[in-house]
């Protein structure tokens, strides 16, 4: 049994380096190369595949953890959902006064912002319990 939940953690770790290893080259193609419609659609679909991957495979490992750390990681997206969605609501609250500038809260900037909130709801939930 521990066997199985060290394979199912390092799979889920696994996709989610496959994930980033295709969302940063993703990224930078379509940002600064020109492709046709349609290989720019391929392109832009292959990170939410491996996304969708990584998500289930890090649910799964979710199912094998012990109550204590399902408890640290269901809290620390609620404090990452909570997070994002007050930056968001702060960022149309100053688009609506012309304060905006998406060259640092674009699209993408807020998935980062949405990484780095999860590992501070992360950071605390583990401090908050001890594991």
């Amino acid at each position: 049994m521990e066997r199985t939940k060290k394979n199912v953690n390092l799979n889920s770790i696994i996709y989610a380096l496959v994930y980033g290893a295709t969302y940063l080259p993703a990224t930078l193609l379509l940002k600064y190369r020109v492709f046709g419609q349609p290989l720019s659609i391929i392109i832009a679909v292959i990170p939410i595949i491996t996304f969708a991957i990584f998500i289930l495979k890090f649910i799964k490992a979710f199912s094998v953890m012990d109550e204590v750390k399902q408890r640290v990681q269901l809290e620390a997206v609620v404090i990452g959902f909570s997070l994002t969605a007050m930056l968001i609501m702060l960022l149309f609250l100053l688009s609506l006064c012309d304060i905006s500038d998406f060259g640092w809260f674009g699209y993408a900037n807020l998935l980062g912002f949405c990484w780095i909130f999860y590992f501070v709801g992360w950071f605390i939930s583990k401090k908050k319990y001890g594991v």
